[in-house]
């Protein structure tokens, strides 16, 4: 209980919620010019999904808008929007780990994006993708997003980097990324779970412990540490296997790496509270 408020705490505080003083999202290369763009528009009770109209699949921009951040999964046949959605609400009012093993036991999340963010994600196959957001109060879904074949390009853009998701749960790929561009989130197979990324800043010099210090004596009363600076982003999961790339646009500096999504062998302890830290530079 000690690390779940530790994590809120940490997650709650304004610079964690939105970008502040930079923009969350870069601009795409040219490279991806003739991929298919996708625009996903979150409010408080439904997700709009634009550009949709004779998408393959294969591989495609996304930009969101909205307060939040907007995902899409695929689920397995026998398992769908409702069954998710309720899944994910009984974890979040319960703690209801066997809701939550259900859930990803059914589904592969593809990746998202918050608002104002740019990037890309592939929808492996043609069939049907729902977009989705958790939020305070629950799950919010859209309309399922429906692909078709054959399918297109799935070639990764050029990026300046990879952040790569790891068994442990740990971190790998690059220590230093340029302070404006684009990388790409992987989170490799063999992981059990998905991953997602909080690149927050902090004060140069700043170490892992002391993040995990504060995540794991802190409640949602303590202020944010001396350590935490304006810059910050957060992307949406990626299941294992699946990547994304992410536009973005921060301050220079020295950023941790954090994933909090939920591990259900620990009981629905956030990964970063299982030392899923990682320091890296933006120059």
């Amino acid at each position: 209980m000690v690390a779940v408020v530790g994590a809120v705490a940490l997650a709650s505080t304004p610079l964690l919620l939105s970008p502040t003083g930079a923009s969350a999202s870069g601009s795409p290369t040219a490279s991806r010019a003739a991929t298919p763009h996708i625009k996903a528009t979150l409010t408080k009770k439904t997700i709009t999904v634009t550009g949709t109209n004779g998408l393959k699949a294969g591989r495609v921009d996304l930009s969101v808008k909205g307060k939040g951040i907007v995902e899409f999964a695929m689920f397995k046949r026998g398992y769908d929007a409702g069954d998710f959605v309720a899944d994910v609400n009984k974890f979040g009012a319960k703690n209801d780990i066997k809701a939550l093993k259900r859930a990803l036991a059914n589904t592969q999340i593809l990746g998202g994006l918050s608002g104002g963010g740019s990037g890309s994600i592939v929808f492996p196959k043609p069939g049907s993708y729902t977009p989705f957001s958790l939020g305070d109060r629950g799950v919010v879904t859209g309309d399922p997003v429906v692909v078709r074949g054959p399918a297109g390009s799935s070639k990764l853009p050029r990026t300046d980097g990879k952040i790569i998701g790891k068994s442990g749960p740990s971190w790998g790929g690059a220590s230093h990324l340029p302070m404006k561009g684009s990388f790409e989130l992987k989170n490799k197979g063999n992981t059990g779970v998905p991953h997602f990324v909080v690149l927050q800043q902090v004060a140069e010099g700043t170490t892992t412990d002391q993040v995990l210090e504060f995540l794991q004596t802190s409640d949602e009363n303590t202020p944010p540490p001396a350590f935490l600076l304006a810059g910050s982003l957060e992307t949406g999961s990626v299941s294992p296997g699946r990547s994304m790339t992410v536009d973005y646009d921060l301050p220079a500096g020295q950023y941790v790496v954090m994933c909090f999504f939920p591990d259900p062998k620990m009981g629905g302890m956030p990964h970063a509270l299982m030392g899923m830290l990682e320091m890296i530079h933006l120059m």
